[in-house]
């Protein structure tokens, strides 16, 4: 009887270790894409040093790819993350000023009319606001570097922040 106790005992596992290394693991990982992206840029200076050449690191300007691209995304809306919802809205809107020249995100920026057909004018500081929410957005995202959860909690934190 007690070796059947014994060996009921043994069984026994505590998964809240895994759970901790999982959300370490998490925590502390990068995208594979962001990391082959990193890996060839890193290949691209080692070859220029190793030549004797100079190391021309100009920035560069970020992709955007088209708004429909980023619209169709949008319109599905099965995003996992509010990093990943707030990462296409912002590229929808860059992809937009950048097509259209106007800002998707300001009243009356394409002309629209109220009922009585006066064109709707953006309200007096609005466009500086939607601005300036939208780089706090964008700075927050590039804080998190990918990390959906520490994102979540600079969102949290508001976007009263400089």
């Amino acid at each position: 009887m007690e070796d059947i106790k014994e060996r009921s005992e043994e069984k026994v596992v505590d998964n809240t270790d895994y759970i901790t290394a999982i959300k370490e693991l998490k925590q502390n990982s990068v995208e594979k894409a962001k990391y082959d992206s990193l890996k060839a840029e890193n290949k691209k200076l080692l070859d220029a040093i190793v030549n004797g050449q100079e190391a021309n690191e100009a920035p560069q300007e970020e992709q955007i790819g088209t708004r429909l691209d980023y619209y169709k995304d949008y319109k599905k809306n099965e995003f996992k993350t509010d990093l990943e919802y707030w990462d296409n809205l912002v590229k929808l809107r860059k992809a937009t000023i950048k097509e259209t020249g106007k800002d998707p995100c300001v009243t009356g920026q394409f002309g629209a009319k109220t009922p009585s057909g006066e064109i709707i004018r953006p309200s007096y500081g609005e466009e500086e606001m939607v601005k300036s929410q939208f780089d706090t957005i964008e700075k927050m995202l590039e804080e998190a570097d990918g990390n959906a959860e520490y994102f979540e909690e600079l969102l949290k934190s508001g976007l009263n922040r400089n």
